[in-house]
Parts: C-alpha cells; sequence; structure tokens
C-alpha cells in the first residue's frame, strides 16, 4: 500500500479532530474514509459527465462510478439528467451487463 502525503488547511484539520473527538478514531481513520467517500464521488462525478457528453455508454458510465447498473440509473433520475438511450445502447449494456 502506497502513502500519500497531504498538508491539510487549518479549516480541514479543525474538522479532522472534531470528527477525532467525535468518533474516538484516529485522524488517519477519519482521513482515509474522507479520501475514499470524495474519491467515489469524484468517480460518480466523471462518470455522469461522461455519459451526458455521450462520450460513454450506461454500463460504462457505471463501470467508471464503480456502482451497478442499477446504481447509476438511480444516479441519473436522482440528478435530473435525459437518459436519451437508443436501441443500440440498450443492447450493448445488455450484452456488457451479461458478461
Amino acid at each position: 500500500m502506497g502513502v500519500i502525503s497531504v498538508r491539510p488547511t487549518e479549516d480541514i484539520e479543525k474538522k479532522i479532530k472534531k470528527l477525532m473527538e467525535l468518533e474516538k478514531a484516529d485522524k488517519s481513520t477519519i482521513a482515509r474514509r474522507a479520501l475514499e467517500e470524495g474519491i467515489n464521488q469524484e468517480l460518480k462525478r466523471q462518470a455522469l459527465t461522461l455519459f451526458i457528453q455521450r462520450k460513454v455508454s450506461l454500463a460504462r458510465a457505471a463501470e467508471i462510478a464503480e456502482i451497478s447498473i442499477r446504481e447509476m440509473l438511480d444516479l441519473i433520475k436522482e440528478k435530473g439528467i435525459s437518459l436519451n438511450i437508443t436501441v443500440e445502447d440498450l443492447r450493448n449494456d445488455f450484452e456488457a451487463a451479461m458478461k
């Protein structure tokens, strides 16, 4: 496992300390969880952007976001994004899901 070194701002350091007190957890645990959640959100954001730009299919967007196609559909619905899916898109996504 690699090591990432980060210098938090004063505001972030203050928030980390608050979470440490509330959760009775160490700084590494708090930072690791926050980093993971942030990365997961960024993957979803990138996947949605590529899907909206029609650069990737629904199945590929779900793969990028590391979520199921069903979860991707829920995310698209939650964000109020139009699907704009063709029959060919559905066929390709179905074939990808069956692999």
